[in-house]
């Protein structure tokens, strides 16, 4: 009998009391939930108010809550500069984020959508999560917790921004926040954001301010653009290549130890270049708190933002209204096996029964390709030329491609990895971006992780950094001696897949990056250089978590 194919969403049916979107929950099967709000409420919407914040700037949002008299609900605060309108649409662009509405309110909780300070119709300057931003949340959390509509409980709902804003508001320890749901979160705007192993993260950055600017900018909305304009001038610029104050200010990587409150991280293993850290981030440097965490596949559709609505209703419900939900039963963390396509429950973050399994790189001298090997000669490298006058630099080549043999027993990794890259260069700063992909016995292949580092920034905090997961200060440059030998510590974001039989691990290195290719590409040095890496027993070496 044919496999029948089940539709898993439905474009025109994602903003609905049932959400069509996947997945809902972070199981195989849906799990068994005792109690659980029921949509029996109409929707009142009272749009384009303005409130007034501590220095008097004026804030525009929108609140829509159930249609009952007299009754107090708990609140859903959405944050962002994507304009609070776009939030109410099936527009499917990345900034659409806030959630789906018709889900909630139904249900028995308000929804509070925000412009923050110099967005759309907000007053002020933009501030991109300063300390001028961080204290409008604590005003808003305060507003909605002290509304006669409100029963002084409050959480966050959105991804992306309006989760990095949850994370933020929570190591405020405002009265009124009582759980949040920060789904897509990085927590470091230095690292995750703006620069990848001190690399400017272009792909990104370009991307995202042409999307504030065209939220913002072309309406005539707007009343004052200086912030935006700034933040955008400060980025295409590079004025600020280093980690400094103005990045830990905006960074809750530095503060998690803060946050009092009920969390519930999450993100999809395909956003290793963005948010996927932050969850791990966040889940390690929160104390005893009660905490989960969900790491699963890409959602469908991506936006507008709808998956998981169910699991935070489950985890809303049991801290906002008290619900008997069950949603603190079983593991604390839910993982979605890449390769098998399977839920697994885990206790803990890494994972200590995971093994550490080292591939040297290695394998026939000369060419652009090597082997991944577990037993290597010594002596060997392979060297490439990076040359930005060659068209294939826009494409992101040279790449140096290393194999390993075909699998033979099946085996799973779940966890951090980390490049040892022992290699010289003829310039004294060169770049290194390394992508790990799981390759088919066909030759497809599909991408699992990346990683960065620029040579200069190749110092070591060895108080920070931890097993696979070396951490870079990035406060300083430290150049390269051409010709010298150099170790390079090169983490990858942590991802999860089963690596059939026959299939391969492929490693892959160069000094560029496609322009093709927005989620991986950054600008790199436009230096020609010849760059080596050293090989064999004592040379280069990846290292896995392998359970």
């Amino acid at each position: 009998m044919q496999k029948k194919t089940v539709k898993r969403y439905e474009p025109n049916l994602v903003r609905s009391i049932h959400p069509r979107a996947y997945p809902q929950w972070p199981f195989d099967e849906p799990p068994q939930v005792p109690e659980s709000s029921q949509p029996v409420y109409t929707i009142s919407a009272d749009v384009d108010q303005m409130v007034r914040m501590s220095d008097d700037v004026n804030l525009a949002l929108d609140v829509f809550r159930p249609s009952s008299s007299g009754d107090k609900f708990p609140v859903l605060l959405s944050l962002s500069p994507y304009t609070r309108g776009l939030q109410s649409t099936n527009v499917a662009i990345s900034q659409n984020e806030a959630g789906i509405t018709e889900f909630w309110v139904p249900r028995g909780y308000v929804h509070v959508i925000v412009d923050v300070r110099g967005t759309n119709d907000s007053g002020g300057v933009y501030d991109d999560k300063g300390e001028k931003e961080q204290s409008d949340y604590l005003d808003l959390i305060e507003w909605c917790g002290t509304q006669p509509w409100s029963n002084g409980s409050v959480g966050m709902m959105g991804c992306s921004y309006f989760s990095e804003s949850q994370v933020l508001a929570a190591t405020l320890k405002p009265h009124h926040l009582k759980a949040i749901f920060p789904y897509d979160a990085f927590t470091d705007l230095y690292r995750n954001r703006n620069y990848h192993g001190g690399i400017p993260y272009t792909g990104f950055m370009w991307n995202w301010y042409s999307a504030v600017s065209n939220l913002n900018f072309g309406s005539g909305r707007l009343e004052e653009p200086a912030g935006i304009q700034k933040m955008i001038r400060e980025g295409i610029c590079y004025e600020r290549p280093l980690d400094d104050e103005y990045y830990r200010i905006r960074s809750p990587f530095y503060r998690l130890d803060q946050i009092e409150i009920p969390t519930y991280f999450g993100c999809d293993w395909t956003f290793w270049w963005l948010h996927l850290q932050g969850s791990f981030d966040g889940w390690e440097g929160t104390g005893d708190i009660p905490k989960k965490m969900l790491i699963g596949p890409r959602p469908e559709p991506w936006r507008p933002f709808a998956a998981y609505q169910e699991e935070a209703l489950r985890w809303y419900d049991y801290w906002l209204k008290g619900m008997d939900t069950r949603v603190m039963d079983g593991p604390p963390i839910q993982v979605y096996i890449q390769g098998k396509d399977v839920w697994r429950g885990e206790n803990e973050w890494p994972i200590s029964r995971a093994k550490v399994q080292k591939f040297y790189l290695g394998g026939d001298a000369g060419g652009l390709e090597g082997s991944l090997l577990e037993s290597p000669p010594s002596g060997l490298e392979r060297t490439y030329i990076s040359d930005p006058k060659n068209a294939e630099y826009r494409h992101g080549k040279p790449k140096l491609i290393y194999r390993s043999d075909p699998i033979t027993d099946e085996f799973e990794i779940l966890g951090p990895l980390s490049l040892h890259l022992v290699a010289k260069s003829s310039c004294e700063d060169t770049d290194w971006l390394v992508s790990l992909f799981d390759e088919s016995s066909d030759g497809s292949s599909r991408i699992l992780t990346s990683g960065w580092l620029r040579g200069s920034h190749r110092e070591i905090d060895e108080k920070r950094s931890k097993p696979l997961s070396p951490w870079h200060p990035h406060n300083k440059l430290i150049p390269l001696t051409p010709g010298k030998e150099e170790i390079f510590e090169i983490g990858l974001v942590p991802t999860s897949n089963h690596f059939f039989e026959g299939h391969r691990l492929r490693l892959e290195i160069s000094s560029s990056a496609s322009a093709a290719d927005r989620t991986n590409f950054h600008d790199t040095l436009p230096f020609y250089t010849e760059n080596t890496v050293l090989e064999g027993k004592e040379g280069s070496f990846i290292e896995i978590s392998r359970v």
